[in-house]
């Protein structure tokens, strides 16, 4: 048995590697023909102006393209018909400008674009996602009202695809109606729009911005943590506005952001937070202070590091190692009281920041 099932699995290889062989036999004949028409030369002026016209003088060599490959009238099916898409669908990435444009149209002569639409509202997730894939691959407009609805799949795979999806396809300008849509964000999600949001930096902001306003927490603490992330002031007002009516998290997120961004018209709100009854809230206040790098704040932090909590001590101490000269000669008084547990705090700080600790220069009225 043992014998018969080793001949099996090898005959089984064996088997799956022809198969593979062929197809990339196929794919290798496939993408020269296609290289033949999206490379071919065609004398117009800027696509974007005359784009019909550029459109009308591809059909000959699309027409040699179906030829060539002998699809005319195969069903979709068709090994060939299939080794199209799935090299044009590789191509994608790899060109732009004109190119593009050629393979864009492409897609809808082949009838894929048709395809992928009827395959956004199948029954089953699996191919609703990777229809949604596909269509943002294919650059595939039409695609958008069917893309906007599989936003509020039940599936995570389809939610995600289909926001990446309309984001290749539209761009930064469909980001705020995107975020308004959704109502909850898995981290795989959060994680494959913030690279497109990156990629569009400050043009995101006021999309941002605008999805503060949904009623969802996650949307919020999302569109926040990007805020901050791109660190533009223009974000400042808003997330002022929003911090007193958040709920902990974004408050949490809202904090940090001002810290990362460094508006000095945040320093009043961020030293109110750091006397919050909340000791989480009081720990991001604390490191906001120490990111804006002031020493308006340094006797408040001062005595957080001194009378408050372990988390809260180490964030004031933290925070005091970046605040200035007021700063580091606070921490460098701390090291000279009777509390054992602030000493080791501030002298790691001192520490950190490569300091000696002297405490001979210390005028105790003016700490």
């Amino acid at each position: 048995m043992i014998a018969l099932g080793s001949i099996a699995l090898i005959v089984s290889k064996v088997r799956a590697g022809s198969i593979e062989t062929k197809l990339d036999r196929n794919d290798t004949h496939t993408r020269a023909l296609l290289n033949e028409y999206l490379f071919a030369d065609i004398d117009t002026d800027d696509v974007n102006t005359h784009r019909a016209e550029f459109i009308r003088r591809l059909q000959p060599y699309l027409v040699q393209l179906e030829n060539g490959l002998e699809i005319v009238n195969v069903s979709r099916n068709n090994p060939r018909k299939r080794s199209l898409k799935r090299v044009m669908l590789q191509l994608t990435t790899e060109v732009i400008g004109e190119t593009l444009v050629r393979l864009t149209h492409a897609f809808h002569y082949f009838g894929f674009v048709d395809e992928t639409n009827k395959s956004l509202q199948d029954d089953r997730w699996w191919i609703r996602a990777k229809g949604s894939k596909n269509a943002g691959l294919m650059m595939n407009e039409s695609s958008l009202p069917y893309l906007e609805k599989c936003l509020d799949d039940q599936n995570d795979d389809v939610r995600t695809e289909a926001a990446q999806a309309m984001l290749d396809i539209a761009g930064v300008e469909i980001l705020g109606p995107i975020l308004m849509r959704l109502k909850e964000m898995t981290p795989w999600m959060q994680v494959r729009l913030s690279r497109s949001i990156l990629a569009f930096g400050e043009n995101s902001v006021p999309h941002l911005v605008t999805a503060m306003q949904s009623k969802y927490p996650k949307i919020q603490g999302f569109s926040v943590e990007m805020l901050g992330i791109l660190g533009d002031i223009k974000a400042t007002p808003t997330l002022l506005e929003y911090i007193d009516y958040s709920v902990r998290d974004v408050k949490h997120k809202s904090l940090i952001a001002l810290g990362r961004i460094g508006d000095e018209r945040s320093i009043p709100v961020i030293q109110r937070f750091l006397f919050s009854e909340d000791e989480q809230l009081r720990v991001d206040a604390a490191k906001a202070a120490g990111n804006l790098s002031t020493p308006s704040m340094a006797y408040d932090l001062y005595w957080m590091l001194v009378k408050d909590t372990l988390k809260v001590k180490f964030a004031a101490a933290e925070a005091l190692a970046r605040s200035g000269k007021l700063g580091i000669k606070s921490l460098t008084y701390a090291v000279t009281l009777d509390d054992a547990e602030v000493r080791m705090i501030a002298m790691q700080f001192l520490h950190e920041a490569g300091l000696p600790v002297d405490t001979s220069t210390i005028d105790e009225d003016n700490v």
